[in-house]
């Protein structure tokens, strides 16, 4: 088990290379990249993760644990509130995770391993959305969660490649939410 302080070093490199694949894309990020970013010694990045594959997991396990720690955060603002929440904070606040994120999803594309990996992560993110759904009245939990997980992942992308003073996600949410059988009726009022 590694020390506090190795932990803490690794923390930092994983931190530097979301950083990196969020601002420079997938061919930016290598391990002196991402020891440039981090400000640490050359080497210290391979120390921690040997290939770019096993860097690509640590960034994934580092982005999967932010995902679910903000996801927290919104949990009691009810289904569409917090989904519209939690969208603005990806297009917002965490958009350089966002964009790292996006970044893996296409390298998933040619890379089954990366692919599996996401898989696994994508089950554990949306376990709290999951919890959210049964207490609402869902009567299918994991196909409602795909649904609201795959709208907002496209609202924000749309939102990341063409930003507008206009990103108001709450409405679509409430109208989504509502066409599951959950929640009340759908606001017709701008938010």
């Amino acid at each position: 088990m590694p020390s506090s302080q190795e932990r803490t070093r690794r923390d930092e490199v994983v931190e530097a290379a979301i950083t990196v694949l969020g601002t420079q894309g997938a061919r930016g990020l290598t391990h002196r990249a991402v020891d440039a970013e981090a400000g640490l010694p050359a080497g210290t990045t391979s120390n921690h993760f040997r290939t770019r594959g096993a860097l690509l997991t640590g960034v994934l396990a580092g982005l999967a644990e932010r995902d679910f720690s903000v996801a927290g955060e919104f949990a009691d603002d009810g289904l569409a509130e917090g989904a519209a929440r939690f969208a603005r904070h990806m297009a917002g606040p965490d958009r350089v995770a966002t964009l790292a994120r996006y970044a893996l999803f296409l390298e998933a594309a040619w890379d089954p391993q990366l692919r599996l990996q996401l898989e696994v992560a994508g089950a554990r993110a949306a376990a709290p959305l999951r919890a959210l759904l049964i207490a609402a009245g869902s009567n299918q939990p994991d196909l409602h969660a795909k649904l609201l997980l795959d709208h907002i992942e496209g609202m924000v992308l749309h939102e990341l490649s063409r930003p507008s003073e206009e990103f108001r996600p709450e409405e679509s949410l409430r109208l989504l939410v509502s066409a599951m059988g959950l929640g009340g009726p759908p606001s017709t009022t701008a938010t």
